[in-house]
């Protein structure tokens, strides 16, 4: 609605005013025409409509964040009566707080008797992962007097972009089966690196500064230090989204099955990436979410994180359980995040395993589901397929296959640094 129109509390001054005058003129009461005097001198007085036409413009269309970070949304209103005021109000969304509470700011206009502006900023905090259109704000200018209101007028939504958090790893043991040529893993042959292998006879070719000056001083012989090549290798993040279990609350709150996943994949892939390795995104159970080939950098973590945010479980559901092995080969890290839950997560790792992958499947399954009790026909249901999920976690368990409940940025150490010593035992691979 654009356009100068009167207030409600302008026409019911005007009316309450001019009826008591008229009906203490009338019956000669003074004390009617003294209440209806000042009435009716407000009524005149800002009875002329503002001529000036205000204009209300936001700058950010599209926005990118991480969750829990508070932004600033502003809109520009130009054009307001001097000593007018303006007023915005941007509506609240599940999971995103709004400062203040209610959504709504008064800004003041100029105190001159020119046309002013005012700039109303409101306070955004989203709570959660995912792309989302915050919805329509209004605008509305008010006079001096509030007899005149022009408005309100909606504003076009902002696109935000909230990426999941990210915490550092508190990991150094190394991913197993290095491969490529670069990165920060310790590879199985000597090379040019940073891990101490050994002391050795000074050959052709080796650099002067490798010299280990003690030792030779001793032995009478030039010797050197021999080093490990340092190497990456390709880390693969397998997220299950067909199901989301539980309740999310935000990032402060209660987390569900695609919250602790979402983040824990945020947190590994930067793990890896710093360290130079190769990192891809598969997701299962998601409509157009597939795939993100690996590679390395800070680029590809911000690719990944951009998947991350595409993520809505249990809209593709059906997939081949096949398809998870698709370009892995021998000597990749395959990292399954799942509330094993679906079947079909379990059909796949095994199937990576049977092909020499080394897996490792992270629990996303939020605390304390598993003791949900009950008597309705639903909880009796939930409580069978707890136990038939104990029971393939243990058959994974006996293939060699570790499952770790995600607690933090520090899950996963110990269970490298067994894949790590493990990788030295000849295995059998089906190709």
């Amino acid at each position: 609605m654009t356009g100068w129109r009167p207030t409600h509390a302008h026409l019911r001054v005007a009316v309450v005013g001019l009826a008591l005058l008229v009906v203490g003129v009338a019956v000669g009461r003074p004390d009617a025409v003294v209440i209806a005097a000042p009435l009716v001198l407000v009524t005149l007085w800002s009875a002329r409509r503002p001529v000036t036409e205000p204009t209300a413009a936001t700058p950010l269309s599209a926005l990118t964040v991480n969750e829990g970070e508070e932004v600033t949304w502003e809109a520009t209103i130009e054009g307001i009566p001097p000593r007018g005021t303006a007023t915005v109000v941007h509506p609240g969304q599940k999971l995103l707080e709004v400062e203040p509470a209610a959504g709504l700011l008064v800004a003041e206009g100029a105190d001159g008797d020119a046309p002013g502006a005012a700039v109303a900023r409101i306070a955004l905090r989203p709570m959660r992962w995912g792309r989302r259109r915050l919805g329509d704000p209004a605008v509305a200018a008010y006079d001096g007097w509030y007899s005149w209101r022009w408005g309100p007028v909606p504003l076009a939504g902002m696109r935000m972009t909230v990426l999941p958090v990210t915490a550092p790893l508190d990991a150094t043991a190394p991913a197993p089966h290095p491969r490529g040529l670069v990165g920060m893993e310790r590879a199985a042959r000597p090379g040019e690196g940073t891990e101490f292998a050994k002391v050795r006879p000074f050959g052709i070719g080796d650099r002067l500064r490798r010299i280990h000056w003690p030792v030779s001083a001793r032995t009478g012989r030039l010797h050197v230090t021999a080093t490990y090549a340092d190497e990456d290798a390709h880390v693969a993040i397998l997220i299950d989204a067909v199901n989301d279990v539980g309740e999310s609350a935000g990032i402060d709150g209660e987390k569900s099955s695609m919250d602790l996943a979402v983040r824990a994949a945020a947190v590994l892939a930067e793990h890896f990436l710093h360290r130079g390795d190769r990192v891809g995104v598969r997701v299962f159970g998601a409509w157009g979410v597939t795939m993100l080939p690996a590679s390395s950098g800070l680029l590809q973590l911000r690719r990944i994180l951009d998947t991350l945010c595409l993520i809505e479980p249990g809209t593709a559901r059906g997939e081949d359980a096949l398809v998870a092995r698709q370009g892995l080969g021998a000597g990749t890290l395959a990292l399954m995040l799942s509330p094993l839950i679906d079947r079909a997560a379990t059909q796949q790792v095994a199937i990576l395993n049977r092909a020499g992958i080394d897996v490792v499947v992270i629990d996303t399954l939020p605390p304390g589901m598993e003791a949900e009790t009950g008597t309705t026909p639903s909880a009796l249901a939930w409580r069978i397929r707890m136990l038939q999920r104990r029971v393939e976690t243990t058959q994974l368990a006996s293939l060699g296959i570790p499952v770790v409940p995600w607690a933090g940025a520090h899950s996963l150490d110990q269970v490298l640094r067994d894949l790590t010593r493990r990788r030295a035992t000849p295995r059998l691979a089906v190709r």
